[in-house]
């Protein structure tokens, strides 16, 4: 008897436990968090397709004056093509990049479940959230990466031509910070708001073959 009544005070528990985390508005949070995804996917599409025509532009026009061997400005030598070159490769790559899904925003599965709908969706927020922060913080490193090492090839591969090296370095980078920073980052920046209202509860986790603490938060 024993037995059966504390299996029913666990099952009370759980239940309660779920009608808590689940809230009532359930099924219009989810609805609205699908359609923000929506807008947040088009914004990713339309950045990665808008800098991928860029990049190839770019890299296009400076092939392009590479192969007639025209300056952009001065007189055209081994210095200016050296930059011409490597802007070329490193505009090819960006283009290349852009075909790159680093940031994931899948569509979460519509079940009919309320509460299950909207943990799928808030699930597909996060990771949005969180391949947005990680695609601005990588994008930031690369371009750095990228850029340094192309100055440095030109410095010292065309007789310390360190001048052209420097030119083709900020340029190179500006456009680089152009893009990173045009990144779509909505879904990062509410997830920062709302971490604000998060309340974390950390207790004592006993089981006859488990010692630990369970660690909970909820959302307001």
């Amino acid at each position: 008897m024993r037995t059966v009544v504390a299996t029913v005070l666990v099952l009370l528990a759980a239940a309660d436990a779920t009608a808590q985390t689940c809230p009532p508005d359930a099924a219009a949070r989810a609805t609205a968090l699908r359609a923000r995804l929506d807008r947040e996917r088009s914004k990713v599409k339309r950045w990665r397709i808008g800098w991928a025509i860029g990049y190839t532009v770019l890299a296009g026009g400076q092939l392009a004056l590479v192969l007639t061997e025209t300056a952009p400005t001065g007189e055209f030598d081994d210095a200016q093509r050296a930059s011409l070159i490597v802007g070329t490769a490193k505009a090819a790559l960006g283009a290349a990049t852009r075909g790159l899904k680093t940031i994931k925003n899948p569509r979460p599965a519509v079940t009919g479940d309320a509460c299950a709908d909207l943990a799928a969706a808030e699930a597909a927020f996060e990771l949005t959230a969180r391949t947005e922060r990680k695609g601005f913080m990588i994008g930031h490193i690369a371009n750095l990466a990228v850029h340094t090492a192309g100055s440095i090839y030109i410095g010292l591969a065309e007789d310390d031509a360190w001048d052209e090296a420097a030119l083709s370095f900020l340029t190179g980078y500006a456009v680089s910070l152009a893009a990173t920073y045009t990144m779509p980052r909505g879904a990062w920046k509410e997830h920062q708001r709302a971490s604000e209202a998060r309340t974390w509860q950390v207790a004592p986790l006993i089981t006859p073959r488990m010692r630990g603490l369970a660690v909970a938060w909820t959302f307001e």
